[in-house]
């Protein structure tokens, strides 16, 4: 009797452990198949968004690649654009040099700089010292640049205005400082071109002061070939500009 109700005993005790066993792992196998479909989930959202950059950077190669094709042609197009460009600076040289064949060049010198052309006037012979009204005998020498300029249009032309470093005596009141007059002598010089027929659009007046000397200033030598008026003539390149405001407004665009 002891016997059967040990082996029952021992039968009960082994049922509740298989029972609590079988529950553990069911517990488990539950919690282990949640945590993989969570996985599966967030893989499948990974795998979404790769997808969609591939998308979206295969659309960016497609831009650039055709970007690039057009600024291809825009190369081709800006390169004849200089290169015509070019040709009108060096026919204007030539031009220029044969007006001013009874010039010194000490008074008038024509040369080429860095793909813009360099007229470099003495200031004796459009003013008189220390002052900014082009003279009655320079009239004609203006006259024969202006004829030449109007000849070649699509030109751009920039008047600078130079001195030696002698402090202002003339006219103080009026011109102030070496720049001051400087600035004054540009401006008479485009004044009479644009009345000359030269289109105003095409020129500019700045004046440079002493800053930007030639020679030294301890020589009379010096001084008089610091004292000068420069026209710098600039080929207009539109396609230079359209591509630098594009590539300006694609910077802008990509900025916060």
């Amino acid at each position: 009797m002891k016997v059967s109700v040990s082996i029952f005993k021992f039968m009960t005790l082994a049922i509740s452990l298989a029972m609590l066993t079988s529950c553990v792992s069911k517990k488990k196998y539950t919690e282990a198949l949640t945590r993989a479909a969570a996985e599966k989930s967030a893989l499948e959202s990974q795998l979404a968004e790769v997808q969609d950059e591939k998308t979206n950077l295969e659309g960016q190669i497609t831009d650039l690649e055709s970007n690039l094709n057009m600024k291809s042609e825009e190369i081709v197009s800006l390169s004849e654009e200089i290169k015509d460009g070019n040709n009108k600076i060096g026919q204007l040289k030539n031009a220029i040099s044969d007006v001013f064949t009874d010039y010194d060049n000490d008074e008038v010198n024509v040369e080429l700089r860095e793909g813009k052309l360099y007229v470099t006037m003495a200031n004796s012979i459009l003013f008189d010292a220390g002052r900014a009204k082009i003279t009655e005998g320079s009239e004609e020498v203006i006259a024969k640049l202006a004829g030449v300029i109007k000849d070649n249009p699509g030109l751009k032309i920039l008047v600078e205005g130079h001195t030696d470093n002698d402090p202002v005596k003339v006219h103080k009141a009026k011109y102030g400082d070496n720049w001051g007059l400087s600035v004054a002598r540009a401006t008479s010089v485009v004044r009479s071109l644009a009345d000359l027929g030269v289109d105003v659009s095409r020129l500019t007046a700045s004046g440079k002061g002493d800053t930007q000397p030639v020679a030294g200033n301890d020589t009379d030598e010096g001084k008089e070939a610091n004292r000068r008026t420069e026209f710098v003539i600039i080929p207009k390149v539109d396609g230079l500009w359209k591509m630098y405001k594009e590539d300006f407004a694609g910077m802008g665009e990509g900025s916060n």
